[in-house]
């Protein structure tokens, strides 16, 4: 069976790695960009993509930005993960069409987990895939 292919987007090297770290164990395949445009061009050249992971404070677009364009074309899942940890934000977040907000710093497997369950409620994860 194909590896389910999650888009990570952050402007920091080292979040992205520790966050594909923890979804490779998991046995995702994971591709990433560093950047708002990088994203929007990573997410219309790999149709495969299942679930975007997305930073907010990114340069060049943010993340809110690079929601927002998703949205006219796709219902992919995504996961906001940021810094940005006020009641704003978050009903931002969602007011663009997140499917889940998450504020750093953040549990790694928690993410992991919330991933998954996403991808189940998506019916792109089966129940009894990932134990």
């Amino acid at each position: 069976m194909e590896k389910i292919k999650i888009l990570v987007v952050d402007d920091e090297s080292r979040m992205r790695k520790l966050v594909k770290d923890f979804l490779v164990k998991r046995d995702f395949e994971v591709v990433e960009a560093s950047d708002g445009e990088e994203a929007i061009e990573m997410f219309y050249s790999n149709k495969d993509i299942a679930l975007i992971i997305l930073d907010v404070m990114m340069p060049k677009m943010n993340g809110y930005q690079v929601l927002k364009e998703i949205r006219m074309s796709s219902k992919i899942p995504v996961i906001m993960l940021t810094a940005k940890s006020t009641e704003y934000d978050e009903l931002q977040g969602f007011d663009k069409g997140a499917d889940e907000y998450i504020t750093k710093p953040f549990s790694p497997k928690i993410l992991v987990a919330r991933v998954e369950a996403l991808l189940r409620r998506s019916n792109i994860l089966e129940a009894d895939d990932k134990d």
